[in-house]
Parts: structure tokens; sequence; C-alpha cells
């Protein structure tokens, strides 16, 4: 039987309710998690109170602990009620999860009927409004009247519905589909709007409870929002918040990071690499996803009948993240469908297992889905394997009339699509070539809609053993056979319609130019095929990985600034794909840059020298510092491969001091240091 048409009888929670707090009074706390604690019914509920950086969280947790709820402590300097409310369900169990404030009492059968509601629409969102105290109904008023229920729905104003407030309540796969609460609020507001307008995003119907059984109650207390809003930093706090809210329009938050992230969490994407004998390219796919600003993925590789070292290439990078299955020689089709079948991840960007992609692909397209869409696919670049020559290929936003007008689809491997709806779909596995179009086509043809990121996501190797040198006439019967197979209940007037309607409605994504995007792919082709260097930002002082491919050399630069912690700067020289992957692991800040020498051997100190000034120099750009300075020192005492030199970025007013207390300090760009380098 299915869970969660029962009651729990044994040690499954059902609901799982977490109240934010930080030094709100302990009277205040007690009532409320009494109040929870008291409307479960017959339902296993936990309250979790997430402390999120109270001066004196011994007393909470004793307070927690004698209530018998769980009790999370986070150390902060700024309140968040979007992270302190994710710290809590990170250590949540419950099929149902909800969120609610410190200053909120509940009826008593509240969560018993919040519960059942939400198990008979499993794809919604669940509000409750708030019914507002008078002045002097406070905690203490609340606490010395334990049962006057009757008074408080009496003296207490509806509050208007326009906004969310109080009471959340959402399945724990709907919370992970979101990713949460967005985690850049902070102080004041807006993110409770933020998530429910992000669940209606993502599919989830919003529901207000009705039910005059359930009522929430909060209780009196001087406003707090009145105290934000008398500093200037807490009106642009207020004012960030709000332009979140009204002008980010994804759904999908803390993708790239998510600082309280649950356990149990599956992974958001699921990269699927179908292969068969291609151990010598595999490797080069992998890292390309290994490298991706967002880390949230696992990688599902099917060997599809394969006998070389594929397992052995994969297992050599040590990533828990690669799971490997292989199966007896089945077709394509079914190593696709198996792949869908063991993904865990909400979406799945499929990608070929000889095709590269671009190192924000994952970002982009996570962050571009659309409202009403299952998914959404983008550009692409052919590079040749020998010469490295690129043609970017930029594909109309798919619809039934552009995909049927010629019955092609946009680039497989730049697919990324809810994992659910391909396990419903499946690759038709009577084909053996062109499967794509086939299951694109039916996909469209079934009213479901894609939309287009117009960046290209992936890098398509162009080489010998490529399936469409190889199989490309079997490719082009079968995507006609697809075509004609879909079209074939359409009298001719209706497919001259839809050709008419192709040419008329047919639409190109926006994108960058073409020459900015194809200099930015030419930096992550193969190594054998690009020269690139690797520069690394990280605190001064931390650690960077030892060993590297290319060659490393650094220098020390800071803002000259006491607000501004010091940047401790790397250079990789000849960086490999390797060293990309080395560097996001070690969470480096880092840029990949065009490599500046076109010699083969190792830099001269001049060289080096020009490429931590020119990164300084970056930095100061990037920094926004106008009135810095760079200033270099020679250092003699320097040693090993580390670069002699020392830099730092300065302002207008800590140059004077640094040079007159140490006069080898030289100001980049003047007369003495051209000189200088000069006779290096």
């Amino acid at each position: 039987m299915d869970k969660s048409q029962l009651a729990s009888t044994g040690n499954e929670i059902d609901v799982s309710v977490v109240i934010g707090f930080r030094d709100w009074g302990l009277r205040r706390i007690r009532l409320a998690v009494q109040s929870i604690q008291a409307s479960f019914g017959r339902f296993n509920g936990e309250v979790i109170i997430s402390d999120y950086g109270s001066i004196d969280p011994q007393a909470n947790k004793a307070l927690a602990e004698e209530l018998e709820c769980a009790y999370v402590y986070t150390p902060a300097e700024v309140w968040s009620r979007s992270r302190a409310l994710n710290a809590g369900f990170a250590i949540s169990s419950g099929e149902l999860l909800v969120s609610t404030d410190a200053d909120m009492v509940f009826s008593p059968e509240s969560f018993e009927r919040i519960v059942e509601t939400a198990r008979k629409q499993p794809k919604a969102a669940f509000f409750l409004q708030c019914r507002d105290l008078p002045e002097g109904m406070d905690d203490e008023w609340v606490a010395d009247h334990p049962d006057a229920w009757e008074e408080l729905e009496q003296r207490s104003r509806l509050r208007p519905r326009w906004g969310m407030g109080g009471m959340m309540a959402i399945s724990r796969e709907g919370f992970f589909e979101i990713r949460g609460f967005d985690e850049r609020f902070h102080t004041y507001g807006g993110e409770d709007l933020d998530f429910a307008q992000r669940a209606r995003r993502a599919g989830f119907k919003t529901v207000w409870v009705n039910d005059p059984g359930v009522r929430m109650y909060h209780m009196w207390h001087p406003p707090t929002r009145a105290i934000v809003d008398q500093t200037e930093e807490g009106r642009e706090t207020v004012e960030r918040n709000r332009d979140i809210v009204y002008n980010d329009p994804s759904f999908v938050r803390n993708y790239l990071h998510w600082e309280h992230r649950p356990a149990d969490a599956p992974p958001l994407v699921s990269v699927a690499i179908c292969t068969h004998n291609r151990a010598d390219l595999i490797g080069e796919s992998i890292q390309s996803v290994l490298f991706q600003t967002m880390q949230d993925f696992e990688i599902v590789v099917v060997d599809d009948g394969g006998d070389d070292d594929t397992k052995a290439v994969l297992d050599a990078f040590g990533d828990e993240r690669i799971r490997y299955f292989w199966q007896e020689n089945a077709g394509i089709s079914a190593a696709r469908n198996l792949a869908a079948e063991k993904s865990r991840g909400i979406y799945t960007a499929v990608l070929d297992d000889d095709d590269l992609m671009h190192p924000r692909r994952l970002e982009w397209q996570v962050g571009g889905m659309v409202p009403g869409t299952v998914g959404n696919v983008g550009a692409f670049i052919n590079f040749d394997d020998t010469t490295g020559d690129l043609n970017l290929i930029v594909s109309k936003i798919p619809t039934i009339e552009t995909a049927m007008a010629k019955g092609s689809a946009p680039g497989h491997s730049t697919w990324m699509l809810r994992t659910n709806v391909i396990r419903a779909l499946k690759y038709d596995e009577s084909l053996t070539s062109g499967v794509d179009n086939n299951i694109m086509l039916r996909l469209l043809r079934s009213g479901l809609k894609l939309s287009h990121v117009g960046k290209p996501v992936t890098f398509r190797r162009m080489h010998s053993r490529q399936v469409t040198v190889v199989d490309g006439d079997r490719q082009l019967v079968s995507a006609s056979s697809a075509l004609k197979f879909i079209q074939w209940r359409l009298n001719p007037g209706d497919l001259n319609n839809i050709a008419n309607a192709a040419k008329e409605t047919g639409e190109y994504p926006q994108t960058a130019p073409r020459d900015e995007m194809l200099k930015d792919a030419a930096l992550y082709l193969p190594d054998h095929l690009t020269k690139r260097d690797l520069v690394l930002a990280v605190t001064a002082g931390s650690s960077v990985p030892g060993t590297w491919e290319g060659d490393l050399v650094r220098a020390e630069v800071s803002a000259g600034s006491e607000e501004t912690p010091p940047i401790a700067l790397a250079i990789v020289r000849n960086a490999t794909f390797a060293d990309i992957v080395a560097a996001r692991q070690a969470n480096l800040d880092f840029t990949v840059v065009d490599k500046k020498m076109a010699s083969e051997t190792s830099p001269s100190k001049v060289e080096q020298i020009k490429l931590v000034l020119e990164s300084a120099a970056s930095v100061v750009a990037s920094e926004g510092l106008d009135d810095a300075f760079i200033l270099v020192k020679r250092d003699d005492a320097a040693t090993g491969e580390n670069i002699p030199w020392t830099v730092q970025i300065a302002n207008a007013r800590a140059v004077k001091s640094a040079v007159n207390d140490d006069p080898s300090w030289m100001i980049y760009g003047n007369e003495y240091w051209e000189s200088e380098i000069a006779d290096y």
C-alpha cells in the first residue's frame, strides 16, 4: 500500500514543522511548539527549532530538550529566515514539510487537518491565512489563557491574503524540486512570497487552507519591520529582497550553492551518457561534467555491451557521483531507457560519449527553466578534432510546427528534460538510429513544451568515428520514418498548414554575438587543440593544490583595505582539463584565459611577471577599485617555483605610506618599473 494514503503507525514522520528562531523569547517559542505538537492528532509529527545566531543558544537548546523537539543551531551574524528554515529542513524527515514562525499558535486540530488536506493534493503548496491578535494579546496573555480559542477567533483580524507568511507546506519532493528557500534573502521579508511564486512556476497549485478547524493566530508584539526600516542598510536589504521576488523569473534556486542541503535530497541533474567502446574519448566528456559551475549532479553512464577499458577510465576519477551500468548490447534506445531508469536527478541532461559540455551548461539550463515547460535545449558548437575549427549551430525554439516541418530535433546533447518525462515517453527500442528525432516529435506532439536557452551548451566532436559519419544514412532514414509515423493521421491540408506555420512562427532564440560565443568555446576544447591559463584567486594563506599538470606560478595580491580580505593569486600555465577539474574540486575561484605565449617552452620570468600584473589589473577592474594602484617589489628571498615578486593592489592613501616605509615598492607603469623589467 502507498503510505501516503494511510496514517503512519511506526516511527515514520508524516510532517516536519520548522520554526526559524533568533532571540525571540522563550515563552513565545514554547507556546508555538506546544500548540503545534497538540494538533498532530493521529499523525506522527516533529517540530524543529532552527536557531539562527541567537546570543544564548544554550537556553534555547535546553527548552527544545524539555519540549522534546529537535534543535539545530547555526552561528550567524545576520538574520536570514530562508537559511534558518533550510537548516531546519536539512535535518527533517517528514513527508510533508511545513515552515512557520515562533510568534504563531495553532488551534488544536490544525496540523492533523493540514496533513489530510495535503495528502489529497500531492502536487500543491499549502498556505494558511494568518489571524493577527490586537495589542495586548501577546505571548503573556496567550500563556495566561491556554484554552481561549473562541476569544482568539473573535478578537483576531484576518490578515489580507496578498501576503503569504505564517505557514507554508509542501511535499518533501516539492521542496527538493525548487531547492528550498532562496538563501540570498536575509534580514526581513520576501522569502515566503518568493517560495510561493516559485512553487507555482514549478507546477504546484497554490492552495489556501480554509478549513474552519484550522486556525493560526499571530501573537502581538512590536513590529520588527519598523526597526529594520530605520537603518540605511536595512532598507537596502529589503529593497534587494524585493528585487529578487519581482525580477528573478527562475524557480530553482540554491543550485550553485545550497548551504543547508538535506542529506537525502536527490541530485538536481543526472547527466546521462551512453557509450560503447569509447574509453579513449569518454574521459574528456566526464571531465567536462566535473568542472561544471553547478556541482549538484550525478553522472549515469550506461555501457551498451562494450568490452574496452571504459569502467577503468571512470573508476580512475574516484568520484562517487559517477555511476556505471553495463548491459548486453541492446542498442542506443535501450541504453538511454536504462539511463533514465537509473537516474535519480529531477532533470536529465543528455550527453554523448564523444561530446563536451560548456562549464556553465548545467547552470544555464537549470536557471533557464521556464514555467509551463518540461525542459529546454541549447545551441551547440561543432569542433574538428584535428584542426580545432569551430562551427556554431543554433536551432529554432522547438515547437510542433518547426519539428514537423522537417522532422528534425535540436542537438540531442543539448537537451535537459524532466527525468519523469523521459521515463514516460521512452526511447523507441525498435529503432537503431535517429532515436532523438523520434522521441522529440512524440514529446511535442503530446503537447509538452520546451524552451531554448540561446547559448552553446555542448561542443560536438567531429571525427571519423562519430555516428553521423559511420551511420549517417540510417539516421536520415530513421528520422524520415519517425516523421511519417507522426504525420500519418494528418491530411495534406493539415501538413501544409503546419509547414506554413513553421515558416511564420518559428523563432530563433536571442543569443550573444557569434564571435563572442566561439571565442569562449575555444577555451574549453580538448587539451590537444588549445592553450590556456588558469588564474586562481583564493584567500591569502589558504592552500592551493600543489600538483598540477600545467606550470604553477604564484604571487600575493591584496586589495589594500582592512575590510577586504587579501587575495592569493596563482596562475597555472598550459592548464589541462584535469587542472580545471582540480580547481573546481578544490572549490577555488578561477578564470580560464587565453594562452598568452606562443612558445611551448617554460615561461620566462618576465612573462610570468607580466601575466601576474595583467591578472592583478583584472582584479582591480572586477572589484571596481577606481582609485587602486598596483604595487610591485622584488623579493630576493623567494625560492622554488614561486615568482620572486610580490604584487599588492592598494588605494591612493596606502600607496604613499607603502613607498615611504619600503622604498623597494614600485608603482606598476612608472618609468622606473619599465626599465627594471627590461633589464631583468
